[in-house]
């Protein structure tokens, strides 16, 4: 089974194709990262004008590549994201399935990055799974005990995890995204410990970011009072202490729930499960398996909701061309 699957919920537009959920024969994403770098953050109107420019590239180099003769379904992004990205998304997939007469599918943003999991790691995954997804926008735990059966545990209550990297950074003029940045100088950072308080909801799986993100800010503030300008080396420290701030209160959670519901594995997801140090603290501390896609497949992109569309059984001979968008939609209602 062949899958051409399509991601548009932010600023990445994606197209994969993927057969049978795990050979992946095609993945390209193109990045709107520098036109919005300008801004500081996303501009939706924006991402959503650069989707309609990058689809039709991206489509016109499968079609060139004579990889559209095969396809069987077509699986796009129904949400959650943002609306006009979404929108643009989901009806290149309507005339694309259309005009090849094949389904369409909607597929839930959320379950494509924990099914990224299974493009290179499908035969070591064993349910139950307990699925920490950290992005841009969303920071849940989800305990899956089969494919079609997911529980949501625990989400932030405030900020994602991504969302305050980039908080952060844009405080220290590190750019967007900060995310990658913020990783990038905390390895050049000598500390070995944080000063930054954790928060830790008491008796809960939820988290919460945004006291940490405050925390940070105050603090970068009292340096800036008492050395007039952040040092290279300060900021390095400073991106160290706030970044393994948050991968702590990541794995706090993450431990208890791994306690509670003890899973055959761990999957780590979402964009922010690029981040080197949180893959390495959670590879290192867990004794059950870690599976963490590669970097690219933490990021949005077209193979993880292929991916998604087969491993749930989303597929059937129906299709949806009356397909909507769903810019709130929840992983488990």
């Amino acid at each position: 089974m062949i899958i051409l699957g399509i991601e548009s919920s932010c600023d990445d537009s994606g197209v994969a194709v993927l057969e049978n959920g795990n050979n992946l024969i095609h993945n390209k994403i193109h990045s709107q990262t520098e036109i919005h770098a300008s801004f500081g953050g996303i501009v939706p109107e924006v991402a959503a004008r650069q989707h309609i420019i990058s689809f039709g590239n991206l489509i016109q180099e499968i079609k060139n590549n004579n990889l559209l003769d095969n396809i069987d379904y077509v699986a796009v992004t129904k949400g959650p994201g943002l609306a006009g990205s979404l929108l643009v998304g989901v009806n290149y997939a309507k005339s694309l399935a259309y005009s090849l007469d094949v389904p369409v599918i909607g597929v839930n943003h959320l379950s494509g990055h924990i099914y990224a999991a299974w493009i290179d790691h499908q035969n070591e995954i064993k349910f139950p799974v307990i699925a920490l997804l950290v992005s841009g926008g969303h920071t849940e735990l989800v305990l899956m005990k089969s494919n079609t059966e997911k529980i949501l545990l625990g989400q932030t209550r405030d900020d994602a995890a991504g969302e305050v990297f980039d908080k952060v950074a844009r405080y220290m003029d590190l750019g967007f995204p900060g995310g990658p940045e913020i990783d990038n100088r905390a390895k050049l950072s000598k500390l070995k410990s944080r000063n930054l308080p954790v928060t830790n909801i008491k008796d809960s799986l939820d988290f919460s970011f945004s006291g940490i993100k405050t925390s940070a800010i105050k603090y970068i503030s009292r340096l800036i009072e008492e050395n007039g300008k952040l040092s290279e080396d300060l900021i390095n420290d400073v991106c160290y202490n706030f970044q393994d701030t948050v991968v702590q209160q990541l794995i706090l959670k993450l431990e208890l729930a791994v306690n509670l519901y003890k899973p055959n594995n761990i999957i780590v997801c979402g964009g922010v499960a690029a981040n080197s140090h949180l893959r390495s603290r959670i590879i290192e501390e867990f004794p059950i398996p870690v599976i963490i896609p590669t970097p690219k497949l933490c990021t949005d992109n077209g193979a993880m909701i292929a991916a998604a569309a087969f491993h749930e059984g989303l597929v059937s001979n129906k299709s949806e061309l009356d397909l909507d968008v769903f810019p709130s939609l929840r992983l488990v209602d």
